[in-house]
């Protein structure tokens, strides 16, 4: 805590009071908090409210009475709501910030948490929609009110969540779903080939043919093939080991390293001897090969950027091969891998492993139309050969 920067958002402060913290805003003024029933509380006002209102918890606690807070404005509820969120990830935090100080604050932030009803909400998301907001952007706006409301109701601040009442003309309209890209050998082929290509012209910048082939071979995620570093490619094993991720936001308003997505992102990933080769050859060619250095470096000797990896890298490649597509992104190299793996008969259990999903039932959710078609095919080939 001591060796966080001053600026720092989420760090709490002491002051002359036990239990009593502030956190410093983007504007240099304070918000007070006290720390009761296992939680910090934040209150409005200054240190002296702080105080108070401890003392009135504290008086409260003795006598045996539930702390109640139903006159808590909702920008109080929400602040404790965000303190409460000790999983979320750094990235996730901010954005959750950025949605309380930039729409939800200005809209709710003085009114009674109990006072905000279905109606409030629904006019909030029609004035998003005739601002131009994205539905995907109104979403996001959502989640932060959402969770501030339904941490009211854990707390017996309020008796529901009106959240919840919303119908689904009141809700934001769903972004139409962009049917996924179905990739075939010869386009993953065509795309390394254009990236080989990219690579032999005179105004190449960086080469990303080899972080392409990992991506479309091995089925990781942008952000733990630019997190993977020399000591986690084992080239006696032909193994990849994936330990961490680079995050474009660690928090810090930086890329920096941080977990995978979720626990079974830790995995070991087989290697081809074709791709052990060319790991091979590509840290002899590396002018940053130690156990420490990136795998897939910039010039200065960290891990390559994720737009320049998705736009001066995939794109560009994908636009000179020629494969066209509104599905057809960085991300979507991901499921190129996995068709590949399912065309060739990798059951469920095994490619969820590989692809780091929590259970076999996200990879079938996902890919289910895929292994449908692979049982079809063979029944139909089997019944052909009769």
């Amino acid at each position: 805590m001591s060796a966080r920067k001053r600026n720092d958002p989420f760090r709490r402060f002491k002051t002359r009071h036990r239990g009593v913290h502030f956190r410093l805003k983007k504007d240099g003024s304070r918000s007070y908090y006290f720390f009761a029933d296992g939680t910090y509380v934040a209150v409005e006002g200054g240190e002296a409210e702080a105080v108070a209102a401890q003392a009135e918890a504290r008086g409260k606690a003795s006598r045996g009475e539930v702390m109640t807070r139903s006159k808590a404005t909702f920008a109080v509820v929400a602040e404790e709501w965000l303190t409460s969120k000790r999983k979320i990830r750094a990235g996730t935090r901010k954005r959750y910030r950025g949605s309380l100080d930039n729409v939800l604050l200005p809209r709710f932030g003085k009114v009674k948490v109990g006072a905000v009803t279905v109606d409030h909400i629904a006019k909030l998301i029609r004035d998003l929609e005739k601002g131009g907001a994205a539905p995907s952007t109104i979403a996001n706006h959502m989640k932060p009110l959402s969770g501030t409301l339904a941490f009211a109701v854990r707390r017996k601040l309020i008796s529901n969540n009106p959240y919840d009442a919303l119908v689904s003309d009141d809700r934001p309209a769903r972004r139409e779903k962009v049917e996924a890209h179905e990739w075939n050998d010869s386009e993953m082929a065509a795309l390394i080939d254009a990236a080989e290509r990219m690579t032999r012209q005179p105004e190449a910048r960086a080469d990303y043919s080899m972080l392409i082939r990992t991506a479309l071979y091995t089925g990781l995620r942008q952000g733990e093939l630019l997190g993977l570093t020399w000591a986690d490619v084992d080239l006696q094993e032909g193994a990849l080991h994936v330990r961490r991720q680079w995050l474009r936001d660690a928090g810090s308003g930086t890329p920096a390293y941080g977990p995978p997505k979720t626990q079974a992102g830790i995995r070991r990933v087989p290697l081809s001897a074709d791709m052990v080769r060319r790991f091979k050859e590509w840290k002899l060619k590396s002018r940053y090969s130690g156990d420490d250095a990136p795998v897939f470096a910039g010039r200065d000797g960290r891990p390559l950027g994720h737009r320049n990896a998705a736009r001066r890298g995939f794109e560009k490649a994908r636009d000179l091969a020629g494969i066209e597509g509104e599905g057809v992104t960085f991300h979507s190299m991901r499921d190129a891998f996995a068709s590949r793996m399912i065309a060739r008969g990798v059951e469920p259990v095994t490619l969820a492993k590989v692809m780091g999903h929590e259970n076999a039932r996200i990879t079938l959710d996902r890919y289910v139309h895929l292994y449908d078609r692979q049982r079809s095919d063979d029944r139909i080939r089997e019944a052909m050969a009769q």
